[in-house]
């Protein structure tokens, strides 16, 4: 029997929906179809955006399409955290001093990813 192994984005996706009931929102669809943001139901405070882009967005000197999630992080601490792995970077596209992004290439464990998803979404609850 040939099984097929989800990418670590649809596996984080999943995730967020069972554990948070969140459904992802496509917010640009003609512009970035690949963008998704989940978001608190009471407070409509986004705690993190799946999206795919280039991996020269994030300063990497290959070009190729990956998957990113970003996701809120401690004020200020974002640029050390960034640097105990290179696969962690100061969010692309959004406040680098709130945010991280981390590339979902199943480089990092899934526990970790799901960790962190944890920290934004109560982070982005108050």
């Amino acid at each position: 029997m040939v099984q097929f192994l989800l990418n670590q984005k649809d596996i984080v996706v999943k995730h967020i929906k069972s554990e948070y009931g969140a459904n992802p929102e496509f917010l640009w669809p003609d512009r970035y179809p690949g963008y998704a943001v989940f978001r608190h139901d009471n407070n409509k405070k986004w705690f993190a955006l799946v999206a795919t882009i280039s991996s020269k967005s994030l300063g990497l000197k290959e070009d190729k399409v990956i998957d990113v999630i970003n996701l809120k992080f401690d004020k200020n601490q974002t640029y050390d955290f960034a640097e105990t792995s290179d696969h962690i970077f100061p969010a692309y596209h959004m406040n680098k001093n709130n945010w991280i992004t981390i590339w979902l290439d199943g480089t990092l464990p899934n526990g970790l990813i799901f960790e962190l998803i944890k920290k934004s979404y109560l982070l982005s609850a108050k």
